[in-house]
Formats: C-alpha cells, sequence, structure tokens
C-alpha cells in the first residue's frame, strides 16, 4: 500500500510530497479510514466543493437557411459559455457531471477547470494509472473527453478523497433541424393548445361551430385523432397541474378533468371565482382574481402571489412552461407569456420560481424589456411556446407568416431567432391554419388548424 502511494504521488511537488510522506507515518487503521470506500463522507478538509469549466470555442461546419428553408454548407464560430454548463457534485459517491449533455460540435480535448475545494486538487492522465498532477484552477488544460480522475488531498496530507468527473455530450450532431409533414385525421378550427400527457397528445380547440373541445392522439400515431368531445371550459385557459386538466367556465369558475378521463367528464374544482387563469408549476396552480395573482396548491387555499404591474398581464395568446432549475432539481421556474394591450412592441414575458418551502417563495415577476435589450420576447399573434432540451422554444405569425423558431436559454428574458440553424416548415403558411407547438419526449410537434401534424427534432 505504502509503495502505490508514493507512486502516485510522484508528480506532486516537494511541499506536498512531504505532506504525504507525513501521512505514512500514521497507523494503518488511521491510513484505512483516510483512504478508504470512496461513499464513506470525509472531513471538510478534504473535498471538492465547486466545479465549472471556461467557455469552449469551435470552428464548426453547419448548414445555414434562407428564408425559403434552402441550405448551404458553412463553418461558422461557435461559442458554449461556462455560465450555461452546470455541473452536479455528487459528495457521497464522489462523482461529478454535467446537468444537461453538450452539443456534439463542443470540442473537449482541452477543457479548462475551475474549482474550490477544501484542500489540493491533482488530476490523472487518461493513459496513466498511477500518476497525478496538480490542478491550477482556472489555468490547467485537461483532456475531458472521457471520464477524468481528480484526487483532492487535505493539506496536512492525512486524507484524501477521490472524484470521477463526466462531462457528458450529445451522440449526435444538434444543430440542424429536419420537420416531416404528417396528414392526419384531426379536425379543429382556431388555435389550440397542446399537451404531451401519459403517452398522449391532448390538443384543446374549438369545431366548426366555434365551440370548445378537446380531442387526442397516441404519441406513436400523429394520424389518428379521436372524434373532438365539447369541454364546458375556455379552450384557451387550460393548464396543466398535477395529474388534471384545469379550465375556466364561463361562471368564473375553475373546472377539472383527469386526461383518463379523455374530456368527458368535468366537475367544478374550487369555490374562488377568479378572471383568468394563468399558469401552474410542480406546487401550484396560479390565477388572476381581478386585484392579484393568485396561487393554490390544494385549490381551497388561496394567496397572493404578486400585484406588481398587473397591466402588463398577458391578456392574449397566454402560456406558460415550467421546469426544474438547472441548478436545483427543487427549485421550480415558471415562464409564463402572452400578448399585453399595455405593450405594442414586445410581447410580455413574466417569471416565477417555487419550493416546496411557501416561505421561501418568490412572487411573480414581470420581465421589463429595457432599451438595451434587443432580443424582447416578439410582438406575436398566435404565439405558442414549449420547453425543450433545457431551452424555451416559441413561434408566432409575424407580418403574417410563420418566419422562425425563437429561443430563450435564459427562462424568457432573452428571446433570439434561430432561422440560420433551425429553419422552420418550408410550408407552415398561416393561410393553413394557425399552430400550436408541444414537446412530445425527444421531438417538437407543431400541430396545425387544417391538421397538418409537423415533427421534428433537433439531433
Amino acid at each position: 500500500m505504502y509503495i502505490g502511494l508514493l507512486r502516485t504521488m510522484k508528480k506532486i511537488d516537494i511541499k506536498h510530497t512531504f505532506r504525504c510522506m507525513a501521512a505514512l507515518m500514521v497507523t494503518t487503521v488511521t491510513l484505512m479510514a483516510c483512504m478508504s470506500d470512496n461513499k464513506i463522507a470525509t472531513t471538510p478538509e478534504c473535498a471538492i466543493t465547486g466545479f465549472s469549466i471556461n467557455s469552449i470555442t469551435c470552428d464548426v461546419p453547419t448548414k445555414k437557411y434562407d428564408q425559403h428553408g434552402n441550405a448551404t454548407d458553412t463553418i461558422v464560430s461557435k461559442t458554449i459559455f461556462g455560465s450555461q454548463i452546470y455541473f452536479n457534485i455528487d459528495q457521497l459517491n464522489g462523482h461529478i457531471y454535467t446537468v444537461d449533455s453538450l452539443p456534439k460540435w463542443v470540442d473537449l480535448s482541452e477543457v479548462i477547470p475551475n474549482t474550490t475545494s477544501w484542500g489540493d486538487v491533482y488530476y490523472k492522465l487518461q493513459d496513466d494509472d498511477e500518476l497525478y498532477y496538480p490542478l491550477s484552477s482556472g489555468s490547467t488544460i485537461i483532456d475531458f473527453r472521457k471520464t477524468v480522475e481528480l484526487l483532492c488531498a487535505s493539506t496536512d496530507g492525512l486524507s484524501k478523497r477521490i472524484y470521477t468527473v463526466d462531462i457528458y455530450q450529445h451522440k449526435y450532431n444538434i444543430d440542424t433541424l429536419e420537420w416531416k409533414a404528417i396528414t392526419s385525421d384531426l379536425t379543429i378550427t382556431g388555435a389550440n393548445r397542446a399537451f404531451h400527457v401519459d403517452g398522449k397528445v391532448f390538443v384543446f380547440a374549438q369545431n366548426e361551430s366555434q365551440q370548445p373541445v378537446m380531442t387526442f392522439a397516441e404519441e406513436d400515431d400523429a394520424t389518428t385523432w379521436s372524434e373532438p368531445i365539447s369541454i364546458p371550459v375556455d379552450n384557451s385557459s387550460i393548464v396543466l397541474y398535477g395529474d388534471n386538466f384545469y379550465g375556466l367556465g364561463d361562471d368564473g369558475y375553475i373546472y377539472r378533468s383527469a386526461p383518463e378521463q379523455l374530456g368527458s367528464t368535468w366537475a367544478k374544482a374550487s369555490d374562488q371565482k377568479v378572471e383568468r387563469l394563468l399558469a401552474a408549476d410542480a406546487f401550484y396552480l396560479y390565477a388572476y382574481d381581478g386585484t392579484a395573482i393568485i396561487g393554490s396548491s390544494d385549490l381551497n387555499t388561496w394567496k397572493v402571489e404578486g400585484t406588481e404591474d398587473l397591466d402588463m398581464l398577458p391578456e392574449t395568446y397566454v402560456n406558460y412552461q415550467a421546469y426544474p432549475s438547472h441548478t436545483n432539481n427543487n427549485l421550480q421556474i415558471a415562464v409564463m407569456t402572452g400578448i399585453s394591450s399595455q405593450n405594442s412592441e414586445n410581447g410580455v414575458t413574466w417569471y416565477k420560481s417555487s419550493t416546496a418551502d411557501t416561505s421561501i417563495d418568490q412572487p411573480w415577476a414581470y420581465i421589463q424589456v429595457t432599451p438595451d435589450n434587443k432580443y424582447g420576447m416578439p410582438h406575436f399573434d398566435h404565439a405558442s411556446v414549449t420547453y425543450y432540451q433545457g431551452g424555451l422554444y416559441a413561434i408566432g405569425i409575424e407580418d403574417g407568416a410563420y418566419q422562425q423558431l425563437y429561443r430563450s436559454d435564459d427562462n424568457g428574458i432573452t428571446w433570439h431567432p434561430q432561422a440560420k440553424n433551425y429553419p422552420m416548415p418550408k410550408d407552415l403558411e398561416p393561410a393553413n391554419g394557425v399552430a400550436s407547438i408541444v414537446t412530445v419526449d425527444k421531438e417538437l410537434w407543431i400541430i396545425q388548424e387544417n391538421g397538418t401534424i409537423w415533427q421534428g427534432s433537433i439531433l
């Protein structure tokens, strides 16, 4: 054991060598306690407490699309910023890994890591089974195309901790978006709102008589849709909270229906009257009662969730998406978008974070579009938003056409056009009906009024 320890420390500088030699003088019991199974908690003097990497810029062969969807091959310089890459540190198992997979184009052969730690950090070369080298945070270059092993040694040389680091990466190039058109028997009119639940895609829209209806299809068969079922709620008000759909009736009360009931049964869900249903996340359903944004976890007890900037609440084309925070799975992010009559230049975006602990919840906040922000939410007609591969995607009619996808990576603060890499379907025309966008597993579906289903995936 002692020989093995000496060999692993060969490339550590003299100062650390003396520390490790001191470690050899402790009893075998102490040595085994310090160097045993990684799953045993170590002392505070020996742990990696923070991990990130610097931004990476690469020259990437890609395709650029014109407004007609025609592609040309080119090479562009792309950067993935370190601030966009989130790592989890599993102290129990000694594993550091990316929360989301990085794009395939990112070159991981020369990565600069940044660490904070109790103790000194060393890394092992992938082709070297024994030697560790000092890691200088913010300057050492390491090949992360495979798992990298790090060693954290206490400053007194008495204990160490081994970590494995994985930077996950997509296996395919995610810079292309291919669409296929599916002709279906879907019969709806006007705008629709779509949800993917338990292997089915539910669409809330209107029938030819302008009455609200619900229809559904299996996720693996977009061609066949159920006969539209009349529903007693506003089809544009539907939110999915928990395991149920909720909608607003003409009487101002909220009604509930379970997905397995397929829209056939709706029951009054609350005695609270509201003017608008707004959104939902993992913890609460949100509505506007005319004086404040209110929220409830059980639809019996309601509390105020926002009183500022209420004139900027979305009035039409209201969309919402909720998802776990990149950095804390216990934190829910909810983003609400739409059009307000008080803003003729941009759409409006609202943001909220929630946890199960109501004492630290934040109220809904309107995201103001300042003059220096050139990338506010577009002023769409028939806007529709979905959450896909770590970002928000929006479509809508601009200047009479579905021109391009927009993406937000910062919870709705900025929205960036994606036409250069992710074109819209070439034949998606408003003349054939308005459309909504929804995420179905690893695909994007655009569901159009004329029954055409556009399926695409960013590979």
